[in-house]
């Protein structure tokens, strides 16, 4: 049903009360606001076959409930209590109607609501809880309570609030037996949601002293904006020809907030232009939509924080002691991510209190925060709205700068948790909030490496391969991530290449559940398994470090039935692990390494490393670059194989400088040749090497590879 046949219910006046005061709280809205966009509303609670006392509507925050009022107010002739500018208590109620119409008429006016021929508005009880303090606010709904406890006919109340602020409204209507419906308001539809952009839009024309354009170049505008929901929504879902169906969407496109920021994207001159930049803008990287959801949500999180500036800066505690200058320092988004996480996850981290709030000020600050917090726009009860909220908290908590230490660890152990459910929101969002403005790199802890790779590892389907690359430069770890899909014989690369560095000097990796088509080289330490877990090797992997730690109870390694599949090659100094059981699905497990023990013996190949002078051990880590990046190469024509340019650029090389110099002997002796973005490799001449490509795969070190290996160790001592 429509908020106006909730109207419908209630009793209205044939004229107003009017008022001797608008300072008191109370006010009539005698004036309509022009296209309000009628939402839906769902019944949450009925008090059938009992005619309810009152009406209760609850809504997330920023849905429109004050603009809900305004509009029961103007349709009903009904004076509107907006306790977000009063301080509350048990005489609150009769108090303010008798100041806002006099002594007779607000007489009358309570005699009519208990006769069901009037009725009273009461609005913003979520901000009276904040500005007035949780025992004012208790006294002041037991008045209510008592108020409505004397009333019959038709519904004499219409109340409005965030849930979380009505619960406790409703355990004492339910303690006092006392008659109520509770309604929620709906998202917008499609319909709904075009209309309000569509108005929003001209708001945002008319401030910028423009004419509304939109409204004269109906068929580009149409077409942008579609264009934008489709973008917004593939957030949530794959594409779909509803995408309004899909309640995830509606819940996420037909929020308010959602369409005001959209609003300001749309708000241009030439909406062809727009629509182009939306279908390519972040194409390559696949980000567009997703730099778009962070600023919509940012945007929510400025506007918490302003309501409750708002509010606290009102109360008694902050006017007798407070400082206005410090309301940029209240509840900033940063705080805010901190103390939802703590919330929802039970991630206990200590939160930053404003530097100069005065120590005096700090208990009441924190009961207003707790009374905030329950109501937050990205909350459910005590659970996430949605997992877009989640992953953003999650992802901008760590990005924060107070985020260091035992903190971001606590954090960042629960993303490589096995409790912890990944999409791939986490993995965009760190890289839209911690990426410089013309830098295409983003930074993070390099143990989040792992945490984004299962993140992006969530959004491939049948037919897509996540590529994944990490080696150390320096005093840094840089990781690259791209997605390649393959299907009805086409191939193309649908998300990347993303890249990543860490924080200077963190230079371990974690890999809690599995590891496929990675190429990891140079680095000091890395980690398989976590919790006690079975970790799982697909095809393709190279791992090049100091020490490698098995914390898993077994490790599987699995194989596609693919006789060209490179196979998976670990190279290290150390193995360490304690009664690890192993499962080999394929044949295909290299360990190279000084001493191994049972059962990981059985798979070392016949190579001595530590029996290598330095000199051979470089010419032997150079020709193991070389035939990982041969083994990449897939048959193109007759006599050729061949591979995308980018794709070998920025995840097969990377910043791994033996990568690079192999690649480029193997260029200067004709093997491979650069042509129109993409590498081909000429099997015959590679064939002159006396080395086939069933004997890279297998690491047969025959006296061809041994001559190879020094020819690339000469090449590239020539080099540097």
């Amino acid at each position: 049903m429509l908020l106006s046949d909730l109207a419908g219910l209630c009793g209205a006046k044939e004229a107003w009360v009017g008022l001797v005061s608008d300072s008191q709280g109370v006010r009539e809205e005698r004036t309509a606001k022009g296209n309000y966009v009628i939402p839906e509303v769902r019944a949450a609670q009925l008090s059938d076959p009992v005619t309810p006392s009152l009406i209760l509507i609850t809504a997330p925050a920023a849905v429109g409930k004050t603009t809900a009022a305004r509009y029961l107010s103007h349709t009903l002739k009904a004076p509107v209590l907006d306790l977000s500018t009063l301080h509350v208590g048990s005489n609150t109620l009769e108090g303010a109607l008798w100041k806002s119409m006099g002594a007779g008429p607000s007489g009358r006016f309570v005699e009519e609501m208990k006769a069901g021929r009037a009725t009273l508005i009461i609005d913003a009880l979520d901000e009276a809880e904040i500005r007035s303090g949780q025992a004012n606010f208790h006294a002041f709904l037991r008045g209510v309570a008592e108020t409505a406890a004397d009333m019959s006919g038709r519904p004499a109340m219409i109340m409005l609030s965030r849930a979380e602020s009505a619960r406790s409204l409703t355990d004492l209507f339910n303690e006092r037996s006392i008659q109520y419906s509770h309604f929620e308001i709906l998202p917008f539809g499609r319909t709904q949601a075009e209309s309000y952009l569509d108005d929003r839009m001209a708001e945002v024309y008319t401030a910028a002293g423009k004419d509304a354009v939109h409204r004269r170049f109906v068929t580009p505008y149409e077409k942008a904006r579609d264009t934008l929901f489709t973008l917004l929504s593939s957030v949530i879902s794959d594409a779909d020809s509803d995408i309004w169906g899909n309640p995830s969407v509606r819940d996420f496109l037909g929020y308010a907030p959602v369409l005001d920021v959209a609003a300001e994207f749309l708000a241009v001159d030439n909406f062809t232009t727009l629509h182009r930049e939306f279908s390519s803008s972040g194409a390559a990287e696949g980000t567009a939509h997703w730099h778009l959801v962070a600023q919509v949500i940012d945007h929510l999180l400025v506007r918490e924080q302003d309501k409750f500036v708002t509010q606290f800066t009102k109360t008694a505690e902050f006017e007798v002691i407070g400082d206005r200058r410090l309301s940029l320092a209240l509840y900033t988004p940063e705080e805010q991510c901190t103390r939802l996480l703590d919330y929802v996850e039970k991630v206990s981290t200590p939160v930053e209190l404003p530097a100069h709030l005065p120590e005096r000020l700090r208990d009441a600050y924190e009961v207003a925060v707790s009374s905030q917090l329950v109501n937050h726009p990205f909350l459910r009860g005590s659970e996430w709205f949605n997992v877009i909220f989640r992953d953003y908290v999650t992802a901008r908590s760590l990005a924060s700068v107070n985020m260091g230490g035992d903190s971001g660890a606590s954090i960042r152990s629960r993303l490589l948790s096995s409790e912890w459910k990944h999409s791939p929101m986490f993995a965009y969002f760190t890289h839209a909030l911690t990426r410089v403005e013309g830098v295409p790199v983003s930074t993070c802890h390099s143990e989040l490496f792992g945490a984004l790779y299962e993140s992006f590892k969530s959004m491939c389907v049948a037919g897509d391969t996540l590529h994944f690359t990490a080696g150390r430069t320096g005093n840094r770890l840089y990781s690259g991530f791209a997605v390649l899909s393959r299907r009805q014989e086409n191939t193309s690369l649908t998300m990347g290449p993303l890249t990543f560095t860490s924080f200077e000097g963190t230079l371990s990796l974690t890999f809690p559940r599995e590891l496929s088509h990675a190429e990891i080289y140079e680095v000091p330490e890395v980690m398989l398994g976590g919790e006690g877990s079975s970790f799982k090797f697909g095809p393709s992997v190279y791992i090049a470090c100091q020490d490698l730690l098995v914390t898993a109870k077994d490790v599987q390694v699995f194989g596609t039935g693919d006789d060209s599949e490179t196979p998976v090659l670990l190279n290290v100094s150390n193995l360490i692990s304690d009664n690890v059981k192993i499962r080999i699905e394929s044949t295909h497990l290299h360990i190279l390494c000084d001493e191994l023990s049972y059962p990981w013996s059985q798979y070392q190949k016949k190579l001595n490393p530590s029996a290598l002078h330095s000199s051979a051990r470089e010419a032997s880590a150079l020709y193991l670059e070389m035939r990982r990046i041969v083994l990449r190469f897939k048959d193109a024509k007759k006599g050729e194989a061949a591979l995308y340019q980018p794709f070998v650029d920025n995840l097969i090389i990377g910043e791994n400088r033996r990568a690079r110099t192999a690649l480029e002997f193997l260029e200067s002796i004709g093997c491979v040749e650069l042509r129109n973005s993409m590498y081909l490799l000429d099997l015959t001449e590679f064939a002159k090497l006396g080395i086939s490509r069933p004997q890279l795969r297998e690491l047969e070190m025959s006296p061809a590879v041994t001559s190879l290996s020094q020819r690339l160790f000469e090449f590239a001592s020539r080099r540097r």
